[in-house]
């Protein structure tokens, strides 16, 4: 470093020093701290809808908090709606879609991820998730019994739900709107997405909520390798979180799923563009589909 003595010098490594400590350690820590404690919405009561409030807690302790909706429906489903990142049990995509199947005549179970609305923890961004929405399921089998359980998941909640839904035998079928393929790829995307960062750093954040909570990077749907019943996979070509290739991989997880493509919507947008009656009669749709194991396969 010519012209700099070695006060410089060594003034001049501290700045470079100091500088790729906030951009390597301070700037993707901060963010995975945010991402673990994230604002989200608040649950506000449904007008004109019948409900009962109910909680429940998960394996590890957390408490999710809910409402069924439509209480005294009849039909012979129920559906399990679950809201993204950020989101919570009245997230405007969950409110109507949920008002549309009440008014068809089926009963709907809302409630908050951990982390969110008026639930306890902290969110994972999917991996302990599924214990919140295996915790449900369990009260909707009790609340419900001899009805066909249907999951409904929008983008964590779609990967959620085929994970959950996957596994659970009491679970009939699965939509998955949005759902990520696997949470370690979806992180850089995301930051892109929502903030001026470049990728990288989610990488990087990534592994810091490895650190700090113990999150699973790997997990995600892409690790089910068999569905064996009803799924509907539900994309947007204007998502900029989920390829084509992935949600056509997805859906092909079950031997009759389907993928349905929603021209015009981006991320969790179809329940807007399809609207929420056509949407509601896409899952009453799916509700009475018959898949049976090995099938196709």
């Amino acid at each position: 470093m010519p012209g700099l003595g070695q006060r410089g010098k060594r003034l001049l490594l501290a700045v470079v020093a100091a500088l790729a400590l906030v951009v390597f350690v301070v700037v993707p820590a901060y963010v995975a701290y945010s991402s673990l404690h994230p604002e989200s919405c608040q649950p506000v009561a449904p007008e004109g809808l019948s409900y009962e409030e109910f909680s429940v807690t998960a394996e590890d302790g957390v408490v999710v908090r809910g409402w069924v909706l439509g209480p005294g429906a009849g039909g012979d489903a129920v559906f399990v709606l679950m809201h993204g990142y950020t989101g919570c049990r009245s997230s405007p995509y969950v409110a109507v879609l949920a008002r549309g199947l009440v008014e068809r005549g089926y009963p709907v179970a809302v409630f908050d991820f951990r982390g969110h609305g008026l639930s306890g923890g902290s969110t994972t961004i999917g991996p302990r998730e599924v214990l919140d929405a295996r915790a449900v399921v369990g009260y909707v089998s009790e609340r419900f019994p001899g009805r066909r359980i249907i999951l409904v998941g929008f983008s964590m909640g779609g990967a959620v739900a085929i994970v959950e839904g996957a596994g659970d035998p009491r679970v009939y079928a699965v939509a998955a709107d949005s759902p990520y393929y696997r949470l370690r790829d979806v992180i850089p995307r995301w930051l892109e997405y929502k903030t001026p960062l470049p990728g990288w750093v989610g990488v990087l954040a990534g592994f810091y909520g490895r650190l700090m909570a113990g999150v699973d990077l790997d997990f995600g749907p892409a690790g089910v390798e068999r569905v064996d019943k009803p799924l509907l996979v539900v994309y947007g070509p204007r998502d900029p979180l989920v390829t084509r290739d992935e949600a056509r991989s997805l859906a092909a997880r079950s031997p009759c799923g389907r993928l349905v493509e929603v021209p015009g919507a981006g991320h969790v947008e179809a329940v807007d563009v399809l609207g929420p009656g056509r949407y509601a009669d896409m899952l009453i749709e799916l509700a009475h589909e018959e898949c049976p194991p090995g099938a196709g396969g």
